[in-house]
């Protein structure tokens, strides 16, 4: 049945115009259509046919297409001058202008095609291939199984390059004498040379690329002034990679050349399961010998400097999250002298592991924090289990219940000096702990009255146990002081002063009140703009009234942990006014947010009696976005006692299709205030530029200003980096000399690198 089906089916193109004729041929029938477009089968079976003409032997089922020939099967396409086409089998020999396109975009072009369109296998001469992202250009092309999972193209005298300009001319290939591509995996070359504009610079006999994951060697030379000339050089191999179920487990070799520094060396084991459910990684980095270790840095003899960290986030489910961070490191410089990036991000490292589970409304978990180092201080906790309930209504009753409850063992650890010296009076600070067992309840009735006021009345009560307090003891002692007058004479004087000392007390329970209150409203003023824009102006003045009486344990009296430790008497009244300038396009129907202010003053209802002010200080919050791809931002506070700002906050972020703007001023009185920012601009689809500077306020430093050029073509992108860290006197005393920094990398533009530099990779 199925030998005598195809016939009927060609057939049926006669209805549509096309010619018949009839002539013998070694005994069998052959029947010629002319102007065919035919389609049959269904489902994966359906085939669809195009072509000129055509003729069937009815003995032999082969029948040839000829002129403008197309055949469509499965979700690929085979054309060509001239096809021979055996439905039954599904084997196809294609002649002149051959072109085999898969449905996952491959491309397979020649002079003659051997294929089984069933299969997808077959032999091709003469070969120049597209699976993405590369371009295969071969002498001889086998074709097996590429419709199946493990499915490849066995190539021989082969070129592979990712450019799309023209034979000769690309900016890098690689020439291989045997190669196997399998398409959406990976490719495999034997007896290879690559070469970067024409030229070769290496061989190599084995070569293996993955098309998802970027293994292989990466390279970043340069120099840098506290380095000398470096070479940072990473392989990436994997240990398991299993893309069916998204399981991949990765391992870097590191090693790292510094003319100055010496020989270091690492490895980094980085996972990934499933979709981001579950990743992290295990990286260390080991120098055994500093040639030129800063003088601050005390360390015996011949000690290695060395940095291990570990990190791990896991979604565990959909509702429960394990987060775990540690980092270890031979001295307090190690980040800063090695590891910029990092160190900017987090100057002293943050040791955790924490679970959560978040319910419908609430959430809960459990948080440990430890110091590895003794270098450092930090508040530990070993561990501390937490309860959040969200607001939620009582039984239909207006009333509005959420509660916070925590409970740790608490301990707070002081950094010890690398000399063994401490600054004042020359007293290591005694580390203290406590148990704390801390609960917060609170009640609150938001209504709306008049149709236009909102009130929200509110009540809480925070309760927290310590299983120790501290008692402060106020003592004379005499101090001696030796000086010389003027005649030369040692003179020796004893004066009485009075000092200040605490002692651990027995446990505590701290009760503290909380009556307050929030009054709010909203008025809306309407206009047309000259544009034909909408425009609405929202008003929202407010109020916060907030009342918490003494509590029965002061501040004083309680070992200093966080801010709930911290937490005193308050009296305040914060009044203030959002206004919003929204605008509506009549013509898309879209809105806009181009001004936003928020503004309050704070004010002290119960001020210190040697204050006497009742005025704190005022903020602000305003955004403006003048166009869709401009934001900028200013927050802000004035501290009326100090007659002074306390804190001042400016960023910017712009964007569009050749430029990007990041800025942002930060001031913070009696502490760090700085000026980061860059900017990158796109000239065209070859240059690109960046800058970007860095300035300390208090000391009137640049802390760096660098930038860098991009040369891009097709394929390939190349990126020079230049800055330099102005010199400065550091925290221990030490002067530290300008250190300029220059290096070059590049990328396959079609395998980005997850870090650009090889230096923020470790």
């Amino acid at each position: 049945m199925k030998s005598v089906a195809f016939p009927f089916l060609l057939a049926a193109a006669v209805a549509c115009g096309g010619a018949l004729s009839a002539r013998g041929a070694d005994g069998g029938v052959e029947s010629r259509f002319r102007g065919l477009a035919q389609s049959f089968g269904v489902g994966d079976a359906k085939t669809d046919v195009m072509a000129d003409s055509a003729d069937y032997d009815l003995e032999s089922g082969w029948t040839t297409f000829t002129g403008n020939v197309a055949i469509r099967h499965g979700g690929w396409e085979l054309r060509a001058d001239r096809i021979r086409y055996k439905s039954e089998t599904g084997d196809a020999q294609a002649f002149g202008n051959v072109s085999l396109t898969g449905e996952d975009g491959t491309l397979v072009t020649g002079d003659t095609l051997d294929v089984n369109l069933n299969e997808r296998a077959g032999r091709v001469e003469t070969v120049d291939l597209y699976t993405a992202p590369f371009r295969v250009i071969a002498d001889e092309a086998t074709v097996t199984g590429a419709a199946k999972a493990g499915g490849a193209y066995e190539t021989q005298g082969v070129t592979l390059t990712t450019c799309t300009n023209e034979p000769g001319r690309f900016h890098w290939h690689v020439h291989a004498d045997r190669a196997r591509l399998r398409p959406g995996d990976d490719v495999t070359g034997w007896g290879v040379v690559p070469r970067l504009f024409g030229i070769p610079f290496f061989y190599v006999p084995y070569f293996w690329k993955d098309l998802e994951r970027h293994y292989g060697f990466r390279f970043q030379p340069g120099w840098r002034g506290s380095w000398g000339a470096f070479l940072l050089a990473s392989y990436k191999l994997p240990l398991l990679r299993d893309k069916e179920e998204k399981e991949f487990v990765d391992n870097y070799i590191f090693v790292d050349l510094r003319s100055k520094r010496g020989v270091a060396f690492g490895d980094k084991v980085q996972w990934t399961f499933g979709e981001d459910e579950s990743k992290g990684y295990l990286t260390g980095w080991f120098l055994p010998e500093d040639k030129d270790l800063p003088e601050e840095i005390s360390l015996p003899e011949d000690d290695p400097r060395y940095r291990v960290r570990f990190r791990h986030d896991w979604n565990a489910t959909d509702r429960d999250q394990v987060l775990l961070q540690a980092l270890y490191v031979s001295d307090v410089r190690v980040q800063k002298d090695f590891f910029r990036k990092e160190y900017k991000e987090m100057t002293e490292p943050d040791n955790y592991a924490t679970y959560t589970h978040y319910g419908d409304s609430w959430s809960g978990g459990l948080t440990a924090r430890a110091r590895l180092n003794d270098f450092y201080g930090q508040t530990e906790r070993l561990p501390e289990a937490w309860l959040d309930l969200a607001s939620f209504e009582v039984a239909d009753t207006g009333i509005y219940f959420e509660n916070e409850t925590a409970a740790a063992f608490l301990r707070r650890r002081f950094a010890e000096p690398v000399d063994g010296s401490w600054a004042g009076a020359g007293e290591a600070p005694e580390e203290y702990d406590a148990f704390r067992f801390d609960t917060r309840f609170e009640l609150s009735y938001p209504g709306k009255y008049f149709g236009w006021l909102s009130f929200v009345p509110r009540a809480a009560w925070r309760g927290t146990y310590y299983d120790k307090t501290r008692l402060e003891i106020a003592e004379k002692v005499l101090e001696t002081n030796v000086s010389t007058n003027e005649a030369g004479k040692v003179v020796t004087t004893t004066e009485e002063k009075e000092r200040t000392r605490w002692e651990e007390d027995d446990s505590g329970f701290r009760s503290v009140f909380e009556l307050g209150a929030e009054l709010s409203t909203r008025a809306y003023g309407f206009w047309d703009g000259a544009d034909g824009r909408q425009w609405r102006h929202v008003l929202e003045p407010y109020a916060n009234y907030t009342y918490v009486p003494e509590p029965n344990f002061l501040p004083s009296e309680l070992y200093q942990f966080d801010a709930v430790d911290a937490l005193d008497k308050k009296h305040t009244l914060r009044v203030g006014l959002r206004q919003r300038w929204q605008e509506r396009d009549p013509a898309t129907g879209g809105t806009a947010e181009p001004w936003y202010l928020d503004a309050w003053a704070d004010l002290d209802l119960d001020p210190a009696e040697d204050d006497g002010e009742n005025f704190v200080g005022a903020g602000w919050d305003a955004r403006w976005r003048p166009a869709s791809w401009m934001r900028v931002r200013w927050q802000g506070f004035y501290d009326n006692a100090e007659s002074e700002l306390a804190t001042s906050e400016v960023q910017l972020t712009a964007w569009h299709d050749v430029f990007r703007c990041d800025a942002l001023y930060r001031y913070r009185r009696d502490v760090n205030s700085y000026f980061d920012g860059g900017v990158s601009w796109y000239a065209n689809e070859r240059w690109a530029f960046n800058l970007f500077a860095r300035y300390e306020f208090e000391t009137s430093q640049v802390e760096e200003v660098g930038g860098w050029i991009q040369r891009s073509w097709d394929c390939l992108a190349l990126r020079f980096v230049a800055s330099v860290e102005p010199g400065y006197e550091n925290e221990a005393g030490a002067d530290e000399d300008d250190d300029w920094h220059v290096t070059v990398t590049g990328w396959l533009t079609d395998f980005v690198p997850a870090s650009i530099l090889e230096e923020d990779a470790r």
